[in-house]
C-alpha cells in the first residue's frame, strides 16, 4: 500500500502551531500566566515554536519546487493513503519518489544480454573560446 503526504494537513499543523505562541504571546503580554517561571519560560518557547513553523515552511516549499523529498516530510499528522477515499478531493497529496517512479515506470522486464561492450554516448564538444571585443595590436 502506498503512502502519501497531505498537504492540507501539514499547512493545518503548522497554523495550529503558529496558533499556540500567539496564545502564548498574548497571555505573557496580559500577564495571564501561572507563575514567573512560566513568564520566563514563555518567549523562548515562542521562539522555538516559530523557528519550528518557519523551518517547516522552507521544507514544504523546497519539497513543491522538487529540490527534496517529500518522504522527508512525512510525519503521522500528514499521513494519508492516496486512492483510499479519505480526505478531502481538493488536498495536494505528496508522494515520496521512489514510489512515485514506481508508480510511473512500466513494468519491469525481463534485460537481455547483449553480445560485446555497450556502446558510450559521445559527449558534445567544448563551446569555441568567444573572440575578444578589442581589435587586435590596439595596445596603449
Amino acid at each position: 500500500m502506498t503512502k502519501g503526504i497531505s498537504l492540507s494537513a501539514e499547512l493545518v499543523e503548522v497554523r495550529c502551531a503558529i496558533e499556540g505562541a500567539r496564545f502564548l504571546a498574548d497571555a505573557l503580554a496580559s500577564h495571564s500566566l501561572d507563575s514567573r517561571e512560566q513568564e520566563l519560560q514563555a518567549p523562548v518557547s515562542i521562539t522555538a515554536i516559530l523557528v519550528l513553523a518557519e523551518l517547516r515552511l522552507r521544507q514544504v516549499e523546497r519539497v513543491l519546487r522538487g529540490e527534496e523529498d517529500p518522504q522527508h516530510l512525512w510525519a503521522p499528522h500528514n499521513d494519508v493513503t492516496p486512492d483510499s477515499g479519505q480526505g478531502d478531493e481538493q488536498d495536494v497529496v505528496l508522494r515520496p519518489w521512489n514510489q512515485a517512479e514506481e508508480d510511473a515506470a512500466p513494468p519491469a522486464r525481463k534485460k537481455t544480454e547483449r553480445a560485446g561492450p555497450r556502446k558510450r554516448r559521445r559527449q558534445a564538444p567544448p563551446p569555441e573560446p568567444v573572440p575578444s571585443a578589442q581589435p587586435e595590436g590596439s595596445g596603449e
